[in-house]
């Protein structure tokens, strides 16, 4: 008995190139349908960013003096 996998391979190895390319796109489409996505695929949250700046020379003074000096910058 062939499996799912082989019987997709049976299925589209001998379709023209532009074809495979709708197949290859439904197939992401069911992925990110389902929440099937792998890890390296996924993006940077935001809120993995947050606090990222702590330590930064730039941006380690008060919100407010940091945004006076990056307007001083322009003047």
């Amino acid at each position: 008995m062939s499996t799912t996998a082989e019987k997709l391979w049976e299925a589209t190895r001998t379709l023209p190139e532009p074809l495979l390319a709708e197949v290859l796109d439904f197939a992401e489409f069911l992925r990110t349908k389902r929440g099937v996505v792998d890890a390296v695929e996924l993006p940077t949250r935001l809120a993995a960013l947050c606090g990222g700046l702590e330590a930064s020379a730039s941006f380690c003074a008060d919100p407010l003096t940091i945004q006076q000096q990056l307007r001083d910058e322009w003047h």
